[in-house]
């Protein structure tokens, strides 16, 4: 007999939302939610597109009621939206802004908030796939991975055992982050569903956005961020809100960025490690912790640095695209396999020497590029550099005072930004668009 599992634990007059300012009750959340899966369309998948994390709550929920599947493209471009839905005929897209440039049928959803009466929390099969996830291309083409409702619940009851979020009941968590992105729906459409945490409806982007939304949610308070946000925040010089804790993820945080963040927030700063394919697996303080320490039920099986992980929230041993030196009491990440490179018999993490990049004084963002694909017989580095204040030469100098001659790029280029995705990461192709331009501005 299949287990039937809740759609949330939150008690039906504990608060599960804010929506504009407005506190939303697990009574009227679900009230919502069933009368929007009653509107669906027929269908069998749908593309949620929603932007604001609060409609987005809304669509995955009323999914889940219908028995419909959530299709998560790596981003809102409308060519890959279209992409995504060709493969699933039928399929629609549900929206909280309509978009014309879209030739797919969409649904609107906007939530109402007149009087609702208590629904019985809705159970949801265990076995019943509830998303289709998409990698962000970022190192080749998105491929899908489909995700399982059991396995969602079964993730999310670990991550709340791991971060202690049961002592955060009463509070709420605000994001920088989307909720398409594995990352995204973890830790805020499933940790508002599955953990005592109420979710901040917004998506706040720029810092003064980041601190007003933190000032609009009771405490404590949680911040799931990435590096990219967490460093444009410590240099904004605001005054920022009592917060219970921050997680970063999609990118190695330094501790230096680490420390800045733990003193200007006066909280602990954790990172999550993990990936599309298997969601999160690991997490480390970063000021304390140099080793990385799997969830509970996660098993690593290593050869020779190539890694396979194993979970009672994985449907299969998932392979990990990451280079691991496994520990007695956790392990360390030497970087992905294909981050790897050897220039002059010397070999080198290309996010490593990237990190370097990022930690000299004055450097607001960078990014170094391998242009030639052969990595193991050499190739040409590139560097993009947000750095306002610093000239090439100051930054290069910069450079050799932390990483081998070899590494210096042969080429840099001061930018005013980089062509960072809504998760801030940086696609290589559009990397390499950028290099070609800029060649092209200097023949």
């Amino acid at each position: 007999m299949s287990q039937q599992l809740p759609l949330t634990t939150h008690p039906p007059e504990a608060i599960i939302a804010w929506h504009h300012g407005q506190a939303i009750s697990t009574r009227e959340f679900l009230a919502q939610a069933q009368a929007l899966a009653q509107r669906l369309p027929e269908a069998s998948h749908a593309v949620n597109l929603c932007e604001d994390r609060y409609a987005f709550l809304l669509a995955f929920a009323a999914l889940l009621i219908r028995g419909q599947v959530c299709l998560l493209p790596p981003n809102r471009a409308t060519e890959v939206v279209h992409a995504v839905a060709m493969d699933y005929p039928g399929s629609y897209c549900l929206v909280d802004q309509p978009r014309a440039e879209l030739a797919l049928d969409q649904f609107s959803v906007l939530p109402s908030f007149g009087d609702t009466e208590l629904n019985k929390v809705p159970l949801i099969d265990a076995h019943q796939q509830a998303v289709v996830i998409f990698t962000s291309g970022s190192t080749g083409s998105p491929r899908p991975y489909p995700k399982y409702w059991g396995d969602l619940v079964r993730a999310t009851r670990i991550a709340t055992q791991r971060f202690g979020l049961d002592d955060f009941d009463g509070g709420a968590l605000i994001a920088t982050v989307p909720p398409q992105h594995m990352y995204g729906l973890e830790s805020t459409i499933l940790f508002a569903l599955h953990s005592p945490l109420a979710v901040h409806g917004g998506r706040p982007f720029y810092p003064a956005d980041v601190c007003q939304a933190l000032l609009q949610i009771p405490s404590p308070r949680l911040l799931i961020t990435t590096p990219v946000h967490l460093r444009a925040c410590v240099g904004a010089g605001l005054e920022w809100p009592s917060t219970g804790m921050i997680i970063s993820a999609t990118a190695p945080l330094s501790i230096e960025l680490a420390a800045e963040a733990e003193r200007y927030f006066g909280c602990p700063v954790h990172e999550i490690y993990g990936s599309t394919e298997t969601g999160a697996i690991a997490s480390r303080h970063t000021l304390t912790e140099p080793l990385w320490h799997p969830y509970d039920s996660v098993q690593l099986h290593c050869v020779d640095g190539r890694c396979q992980v194993q979970a009672d929230f994985l449907p299969q041993m998932m392979p990990l695209n990451d280079i691991i030196e496994s520990r007695e009491t956790g392990f360390t990440l030497l970087g992905r396999d294909s981050d790897m490179i050897n220039i002059a018999g010397k070999r080198a993490s290309l996010a490593d020497l990237t990190r370097r990049l990022q930690d000299i004084p004055g450097v607001e963002d960078g990014a170094l590029v391998l242009h030639d694909e052969g990595r193991e017989r050499g190739g040409r580095i590139s560097a993009l550099v947000v750095a306002p204040t610093l000239t090439e030469q100051a930054i290069l100098a910069a450079m050799g005072e932390s990483m081998d001659a070899v590494f210096i790029p042969r080429t840099l280029y001061r930018v005013q930004r980089l062509p960072r995705n809504e998760t801030g990461k940086l696609p290589r192709a559009e990397l390499l668009a950028m290099l070609e331009r800029l060649r092209q501005r200097d023949n």
